[in-house]
């Protein structure tokens, strides 16, 4: 495949990633996911969110995947006294700004698809989950940008799941995400966080 084909595959990609979260509601089948609905009582800061957004960009790429559960998006809980936030990325455009970022709760569930959202919480230490969740805000207050070209070698960009991979690796040693082959790159999928010999389901609707 040549340079220029490679790089309109990985636009494609990128383009897919960074709207699954945001893009309108094309399915009228399947049920949304209200703020009111979910129970956040209990929440813990390094529980990590899931879900799969409505559209037809989020369907295409939960296709592309071929995932038991279909999900398209994830992030990191952060808990403070008076507010719950998520950690995740998300290119300019589809958020107040480019990249890993922090937003409200409530926020992150306004394109939630019933059946696919999920909170899990990794199955260790509660002080090595801290160390998790502070290293995502760490990531969150470095202006790391968006990761157009599905490179997860690198921590200069990072998509939601290449930011989940490195919150694991620097705060476990390892990270629980497998991935697939995508051209000559390796992309990370959601699935590996819903183990459940490795994760407890804390929320799902």
């Amino acid at each position: 495949m040549s340079f220029i084909s490679k790089h309109l595959v990985y636009l494609l990609w990128a383009f897919c990633v960074l709207i699954s979260c945001s893009n309108p509601s094309e399915d009228i089948n399947n049920k949304r996911i209200t703020p009111s609905e979910v129970d956040l009582n209990g929440l813990e800061s390094g529980d990590i969110i899931l879900k799969r957004g409505f559209g037809k960009v989020s369907k295409m790429i939960t296709q592309y995947l071929d995932e038991k559960i279909p999900i398209s998006h994830c992030g990191i809980i952060i808990c403070e006294i008076d507010s719950i936030y998520v950690v995740h990325s998300v290119a300019k455009g589809y958020a107040p700004k480019d990249g890993v970022q922090t937003i409200l709760l409530i926020d992150f569930l306004k394109d939630c698809q019933a059946d696919y959202f999920y909170v899990v919480r990794k199955k260790s230490a509660p002080e090595s989950r801290k160390r998790f969740a502070l290293k995502a805000l760490e990531f969150s207050q470095q202006q790391i940008p968006f990761d157009h070209e599905a490179n997860n070698q690198s921590k200069d960009e990072m998509s939601c799941t290449e930011l989940i991979y490195w919150c694991q690796i620097e705060s476990f040693g390892n990270s629980d995400l497998t991935s697939i082959s995508f051209t000559d790159k390796q992309l990370f999928v959601f699935n590996g966080l819903l183990d459940t010999s490795k994760y407890q389901i804390v929320r799902h609707y």
